[in-house]
């Protein structure tokens, strides 16, 4: 069926166009999924190009065809998930379409780089526009399957609008439905054989934003596991920044070259090996320079330039480029690694006050007009996400733009000092759309030396760079590594982490991540809330390679979009406030339960000892009732409680005896200090199998004898053990006592 419109292109008009498109579900079913793409009424919008009428499709979509020299017309992209194995195939069904006459459709000047001005590249009529045929042809298609952590999916992507050059009529389907069909009893590609996971708030959240149909629900607590690869001279300089990871409630494993390896083929091995044996990993923080600990490289571009790549040591599953793992560098040497630890943990344990972290930064180009992601030139996208950042409670938004623009925009450019003096003041993020090089930006002329100069101490912004080569930091210092290399009078200045190119950044495709990272920012959907630094510029990255269906352009951007700093730190976008909490000073028993009771709903309550996690709560209404485990030491217990835009709790509780209460006279010791023998008796309680152990203060265990009868008097030599506190551990199906033994 179908309807034939004649377009009389009336002014009136301009302004009445719905730009209204709906994908949604219709079947879940995982072996036959159905999305249907519902477009609205099309109403004409021209713009006019050397005297001749053009459609602007600007407000009906933000995402087109980009085939070179062929018409640019809207298309849609979602992802669904699929099943972990299976061919997949897929049919299309349509309802009829909308036909209008008289039509001209400018074709796509293809995916640029940001080394070039898109206005001073001509539109190129190619052979599209010799062939009677309505183009792009195809209405609908489903890309190859990925892997992504724990699931398998795949884009669908719609092609509602439809357009013959040679006729000049335009086709516009209102109601398009794909079928995905997944036989499970053929190989597919692609396919998911690793089905082992752990739940995490991190990926469970980038699942409910990617798919559709996505079958993932948010776990309670647990943001996922930290791996830190290093050069063996750095690690002392890491401990203190392990330990607070630690004891926020992130199990943390730091491993050397000297046992990963030192090429990336190895670390990558290593990490692999690690993911499958630890599956509730979720990031991977590098250590040292590309000298230090190496980059991988994808190979060379047609602009001659090393695919520079750390998420490479991220993607470990499929031949796609969703990531299994969120990967950030420390880039700097033992002295500069120390100053981005020191900026890292003030930030997350001692922000500074005020309300700084909810000013933000943009700095654009005038370029771009019609081309870039939503058809905006760099510097509207900029003032759109300022005003999305302004209505969720941003309280100032710098305009640094090119030209003159009216708004918070200075008359003319703005100069280097300008950009700084906002800095200085306090900003907690800072976006970039323009031109740029290894240094530098072009706007505002803002070097690696602007960086250096900063004062904003304590105050410090998530930079993203949607630039060229501001990432490239092998063989040279970039402009992102400066940023978090800078201090000023020994104090860290600069931003708390940066994001940048390591090669010629693509134009509109990394705007997509710069506005879905502004979505989640804001929480424009409050049941997909990601807060570290990591989960926001990943996820907006995988939204880029959803929106553009991966396109070689796109899956080039993930490659070499670098991530420096710690990607597990928690973002900062609203005023601090103050965890208090609550709790016993003192605890005479193991196996009881910790009552913690805190203003701050939602916080996530960590137990640690000794350097290691002994429980995880959430505070729910109020209090967390834990259970602490039996313990090995009598040193204290460290309480910290931890919620995105907060300052964190963090309190000790003493351990005044170790064992169970119920058991304190169950058993008597002795002697005790004891030299070469130890007896133990259970004052007449016939027990028939217990399990004895002997703990050093560093919870190795030194000796351990299994199925031991103690119906009277048990014997244990203490031969083997040198001077010093042990704990000695006394295990039956019911019973469990831990007692603090001397040896002389």
């Amino acid at each position: 069926m179908k309807k034939i419109y004649l377009l009389l292109i009336i002014s009136s008009f301009f302004g009445l166009l719905s730009n209204a498109q709906e994908m949604k579900m219709i079947s879940t079913v995982s072996t036959n999924l159905v999305v249907e793409n519902k477009v609205s009424n099309y109403t004409s919008i021209t713009k006019n190009v050397d005297g001749v009428s053009y459609e602007d499709f600007n407000s009906v979509s933000k995402i087109f065809t980009m085939e070179k020299d062929a018409p640019s017309l809207p298309t849609f992209s979602k992802s669904v998930q699929l099943p972990n194995v299976g061919k997949v195939s897929y049919s299309i069904v349509n309802d009829g379409f909308d036909e209008y006459d008289n039509i001209n459709v400018l074709p796509s000047k293809g995916s640029l780089k940001r080394n070039v001005n898109p206005s001073a590249i001509p539109y190129v009529f190619g052979p599209a526009y010799n062939d009677n045929a309505f183009y792009p042809g195809k209405l609908a298609e489903v890309g190859n399957p990925f892997i992504f952590r724990d699931t398998r999916g795949a884009v669908v992507t719609f092609y509602p609008y439809q357009y013959n050059p040679v006729t000049k009529k335009l086709r516009v389907y209102k109601n398009l439905r794909i079928e995905v069909n997944t036989n499970t009893s053929v190989v597919g590609l692609n396919e998911k054989t690793n089905t082992t996971t752990a739940t995490n708030t991190v990926f469970n959240s980038l699942y409910k934003n990617l798919y559709l149909n996505s079958t993932q629900y948010n776990p309670v607590q647990e943001e996922g596991d930290l791996l830190v690869i290093t050069p063996s001279s750095y690690a002392s300089t890491l401990q203190s920044y392990v330990n607070w990871k630690i004891e926020k409630g992130i199990k943390t494993t730091v491993v050397t070259l000297d046992q990963t390896g030192t090429t990336p083929a190895a670390i990558k091995s290593f990490i692999q090996d690690f993911y499958a044996n630890n599956p509730g990993l979720v990031y991977v923080q590098l250590v040292g320079d590309h000298e230090n600990l190496p980059c991988h490289s994808y190979g060379i571009t047609g602009a001659q330039e090393q695919l520079w790549s750390d998420s490479f040591y991220g993607q470990l599953e499929g031949d796609d480029y969703f990531p299994e793992l969120i990967v950030g560098r420390f880039s700097g040497n033992v002295v500069e690694v120390q100053t981005m630890i020191t900026r890292t943990l003030e930030y997350e344990t001692n922000p500074f006050t005020g309300d700084w972290m909810t000013k933000a930064i943009g700095i654009g180009s005038n370029e771009g007009d019609g081309y870039g992601d939503d058809g905006e030139p760099d510097w509207q996208h900029l003032r759109n996400i300022g005003t999305v950042l302004t209505n969720y409670g941003y309280s100032t938004i710098h305009e640094f733009y090119d030209g003159s623009h009216g708004g918070n925009d200075a008359d003319n450019s703005p100069s280097a000092a300008m950009i700084s003096t906002a800095i200085n003041q306090g900003a907690g993020l800072l976006n970039y759309t323009g031109h740029g090089w290894t240094e530098g930006v072009s706007t505002g002329d803002y070097t690696n030396s602007s960086v250096n100069a900063l004062t904003n101490t304590n105050k410090y912004p998530f930079v993203i760079s949607v630039a060229c080569n501001n990432g490239t930091f092998v063989g040279s210092t970039s402009l992102c590594e400066a940023f978090t290399r800078v201090k000023y009078l020994g104090t860290p200045t600069g931003a708390i982490a940066s994001c940048g190119s390591s090669i010629l950044m693509a134009w509109a495709e990394p705007m997509q991540t710069q506005d879905e990272m502004t979505e989640l920012i804001v929480r424009s959907d409050s049941q997909n809330i990601k807060t570290s630094l990591g989960g926001l510029f990943y996820n907006g990255q995988i939204s880029m390679l959803e929106a553009y269906n991966q396109s070689p352009t796109s899956q080039e951007v993930m490659q070499t979009w670098v991530f420096f700093g710690d990607p597990s730190t928690i973002f900062r976008s609203k005023v601090t406030t103050n965890i208090i909490a609550n709790h016993v000073e003192t605890i005479s028993v193991s196996g009881a339960n910790l009552e913690i009771l805190s203003n701050t709903n939602g916080a996530l309550v960590s137990i640690t000892q000794d350097n290691e996690i002994i429980a995880l709560s959430e505070i729910v209404d109020g209090v967390a009732n834990i259970e602490i485990p039996v313990l090995t030491s009598m040193n204290n217990l460290k309480v910290t409680l931890t919620k995105d835009n907060t300052k964190p709790y963090r309190g000790e509780i003493a351990v005044e005896a170790l064992g169970v209460s119920s058991n304190e006279n169950l058993f008597s010791v002795y002697p005790n200090p004891a030299s070469s023998m130890l007896t133990i008796s259970t004052r007449g309680i016939a027990i028939s199998e217990a399990t004895i152990q002997m703990y050093d203060i560093n919870g190795r265990i030194m000796i351990a004898e299994q199925n031991v009868n103690l119906s009277s008097d048990y014997s244990l030599s203490t031969d083997s053990l040198s001077t010093g506190l042990y704990f000695l551990s006394i295990n039956t199906d019911s019973i469990s006592k831990v007692i603090k033994v001397e040896i002389r």
